[in-house]
C-alpha cells in the first residue's frame, strides 16, 4: 500500500467516512490522490506559460489593462513578525518590536515599501488614476508598526492612489491588535480586520509556535466590534500536529458562538513553497517541515482521511449560516464575500492586482510577476532604483482562457459560458480544446455538471477543487 493510500485510510471511527474517500481510493483517480497527499498550496496561484517574459512587455500589459479596469486590488506587504510560527514559510523578518534597532527596521520597511510603490507608479502610469477596489496591508504582522509609521504609510497610499471607492483591510495578530491599535485603524479608515488564530484551543495555538492565547483572539474580536469594526476575519488551520477531528469541531462551535462575519479554514500545507513557485515563497523550511510527517514531540499529523473528515465537519457546522467563496474563505450569509478575492477571481471581474513588498505577486490577464523573497536582495534592488521583481511570465491567448476558467472555478460559483464569451469576444470555453477536454473528463467523474452552458462543481468537485485546477488542466497529468 502506498503512503498516500495509507494516509487516506487514517480515519476517526467516530465520524463518517468522508465523501471523497471512495473516489480517491480508485486507481484511475491516482492523480487526485497524489496531489492531495503531496499537500501543495496551489489553488490561488495561476502562473503564466511564457517564461522569461520581458519586463517592458509586462509593464505595458499592466498599464493597458489597468487603464481599462473599473477597479484593481492593491496590497502592501509588511514582512515583520515578533516570532515565527512552526508552519510558516513566508518571507519574514523576526524582531523584538520593543528594541530601538527593531524600530529602525520598521521605519526602513515603510521607506522601502513607499519607494517600491513610487517605482510602480513610474512604470505603470495608469496606476495613479484607477480606482482601488480594496487596499490591503498584509503581513507578516503589520500591527507591529508604530503609530507614526502606519500613519505615514497610509498617508502615502491615500495621497498617490485613487481611494475614492476603496475599502481598507488590515491584517494583524491578536497579541498586537490592542484596543487602542484597533481604534487607530478605525480612525485611519480601515473597516476590515483579519488575523490568524489557527485554533481557539490554547494547546494548538502554543503548539504551532504562536505567542498569544485563545482569550486574546476573542478579546480582539470584541474590541474590534466595540471600536466600530464589525468585519473581522479569523484564519483557522485544520490538520495541525496532534489535532483531532473533535478539536476542529470545537473550533467550528466557537466560530458559530462568536458569530464571526468571516472565517478562513485552511488545511495545513507542508509542501515547500519554493518548489512550486508562489508569490509568498520564503527561503527556508518551516519547523514542521524539518520535523517531517512522522511523530514530533510524541504527536503525529492527522492523515488525509482525517483531514477530509475535518473538512466535512467544517462544512456541516457552517452550512446555512455561512457560504464559501472562494474555496477556504467562508462568509456569513448576511455579509459579502472577500472583496479582494472577488476582484481577482470572479469571472465577471478578474481585474489586475498590484502587490508592493517582499514576495509580492502582481498580475493582469496577460502577464504576472513575483517579487524577490530575500530581504537583502529586495533592498538591493530598490537601492538601485529598480523594481524588485524576481521572475516574470506572460500568458499566451489560449492560456489566458484556461486561467480565467480555473480562477472562476476556484470561487466555487457556477461558471457561466455567457460571461466567458463577453470576456473573450464571443468565444465559448467549449472552443478551448484544453477546457473542453477537461470538462468531459470532469463530467465523467461526477466532479462537475453542465446545464444550459453553466458549469457547476458537485460536492465532490468542491472538496477537490484544488486538485482539479492543478492537475486536470495540465497535459502532464491528463
Amino acid at each position: 500500500m502506498t503512503n498516500a493510500m495509507a494516509s487516506l485510510r487514517d480515519l476517526d471511527p467516530q465520524y463518517p467516512v468522508p465523501l471523497v474517500h471512495e473516489f480517491l481510493s480508485r486507481p484511475e483517480n491516482k492523480a487526485y490522490l497524489d496531489y492531495t497527499y503531496k499537500d501543495p498550496f496551489g489553488c490561488h496561484v495561476f502562473p503564466g506559460d511564457i517564461e522569461d517574459y520581458p519586463l517592458s512587455s509586462f509593464f505595458a500589459d499592466m498599464n493597458s489593462e489597468i487603464a481599462r479596469a473599473p477597479q484593481i486590488h492593491l496590497w502592501a506587504y509588511i514582512p515583520c513578525c515578533r516570532y515565527r510560527c512552526h508552519f510558516c514559510q513566508f518571507p519574514t523578518i523576526t524582531l523584538n518590536p520593543h528594541t530601538a534597532s527593531s524600530q529602525a527596521v520598521m521605519k526602513d520597511l515603510v521607506n522601502l515599501n513607499i519607494k517600491e510603490a513610487r517605482l510602480w507608479l513610474a512604470k505603470v502610469p495608469s496606476l495613479a488614476a484607477v480606482e482601488v477596489g480594496e487596499f490591503n496591508i498584509f503581513g507578516g504582522t503589520p500591527s507591529l508598526l508604530p503609530e507614526s509609521e502606519l500613519r505615514r504609510l497610509v498617508a502615502f497610499y491615500k495621497d498617490h492612489f485613487n481611494f475614492f471607492a476603496a475599502t481598507m483591510r488590515f491584517e494583524g495578530e491578536p497579541g498586537t491588535l490592542t484596543k487602542s491599535y484597533l481604534s487607530l485603524l478605525q480612525e485611519l479608515g480601515f473597516t476590515k480586520v483579519s488575523f490568524g488564530a489557527q485554533s481557539f484551543d490554547d494547546r494548538f495555538i502554543s503548539g504551532s509556535g504562536r505567542m498569544h492565547s485563545a482569550k486574546e483572539c476573542i478579546e480582539t474580536i470584541y474590541d474590534a466590534r466595540e471600536v466600530g469594526i464589525d468585519w473581522v476575519s479569523v484564519d483557522l488551520i485544520y490538520g495541525m500536529l496532534g489535532q483531532s477531528v473533535d478539536d476542529v469541531g470545537y473550533d467550528m462551535e466557537t466560530t458559530r458562538q462568536l458569530d464571526l462575519s468571516h472565517v478562513v479554514c485552511t488545511k495545513l500545507h507542508l509542501e515547500e513553497f519554493m518548489k512550486i513557485r508562489t508569490g509568498v515563497s520564503g527561503e527556508r523550511r518551516s519547523v514542521w517541515q524539518k520535523a517531517g510527517l512522522g511523530n514530533c514531540n510524541n504527536m503525529s499529523f492527522p492523515g488525509l482521511g482525517k483531514q477530509y473528515q475535518m473538512r466535512e465537519l467544517i462544512e456541516k457546522n457552517l452550512k446555512g449560516a455561512y457560504r464559501e467563496h472562494p474555496t477556504m474563505y467562508f462568509y456569513r450569509h448576511d455579509h459579502q464575500p472577500e472583496k479582494w478575492k472577488g476582484l481577482i477571481t470572479d469571472l465577471d471581474k478578474q481585474y489586475p492586482e498590484i502587490a508592493v513588498g517582499l514576495g509580492g505577486s502582481s498580475k493582469c490577464t496577460k502577464a504576472e510577476a513575483i517579487n524577490i523573497t530575500s530581504y537583502n536582495a529586495y533592498k538591493g534592488a530598490l537601492y538601485e532604483d529598480r523594481l524588485p521583481i524576481q521572475e516574470c511570465r506572460g500568458m499566451s491567448p489560449v492560456h489566458r482562457e484556461v486561467t480565467a476558467f480555473k480562477m472562476a472555478l476556484s470561487t466555487l460559483s457556477p461558471v457561466d459560458n455567457g460571461i466567458f464569451k463577453q470576456r473573450f469576444e464571443g468565444k465559448s470555453f467549449f472552443d478551448n480544446e484544453m477546457i473542453n477536454c477537461t470538462l468531459s473528463g470532469l463530467v465523467g467523474k461526477s466532479l462537475v455538471v453542465i446545464e444550459s452552458d453553466v458549469v457547476t462543481l458537485t460536492p465532490y468537485g468542491v472538496t477537490l477543487v484544488e486538485a482539479i485546477i492543478n492537475t486536470q488542466f495540465a497535459p502532464a497529468y491528463r
